[in-house]
């Protein structure tokens, strides 16, 4: 008895698709974000911060979803970097603040300047409402999944 198997592979899951466009939009920022000598995810913080500066590293790590060990080791290649400082919170001692450093300050403005030509790249991609609908999936999805 040889009956045919139909194999979808892993396309037929959702994480391996939403994986595979990670990756892709992933290599699409790192690649034009290399001029500014940042990953995305330094962009990440960065972006925050621009947002607002001195922010409390547990809210800055909420904010852009990584947890504290992984910040702590991204925050210290940036401060070596000379993107960051980390400060006491006067406040509370056992908290510390993170600030953006004059060079980043200064590049910022040209870097959200590409971080929307690059988003508008993609969002050219989906013809009339269809990103609105993407980003409504990707919010939804983003809920649930917490």
């Amino acid at each position: 008895m040889n009956k045919e198997v139909a194999l979808d592979g892993p396309n037929k899951y959702i994480c391996y698709k939403l994986s595979k466009v990670m990756r892709k939009v992933q290599r699409y920022y790192e690649a034009s974000l290399v001029h500014f000598e940042i990953t995305p995810v330094q962009f990440y913080v960065l972006s925050a911060l621009l947002s607002s500066d001195g922010m409390k590293f547990k809210d800055l790590a909420k904010g852009v979803g990584i947890d504290g060990s992984t910040l702590t080791g991204i925050l210290d290649r940036m401060a070596r970097g000379g993107f960051v400082e980390r400060r006491d919170d006067p406040e509370d001692r056992r908290s510390l603040l993170i600030y953006l450093t004059e060079k980043s300050k200064e590049m910022g403005p040209d870097m959200m300047k590409l971080a929307e030509k690059l988003d508008r790249d993609i969002k050219e991609q989906f013809p009339g409402a269809e990103f609105a609908t993407f980003m409504k999936v990707l919010d939804q999805l983003s809920e649930t999944t917490d």
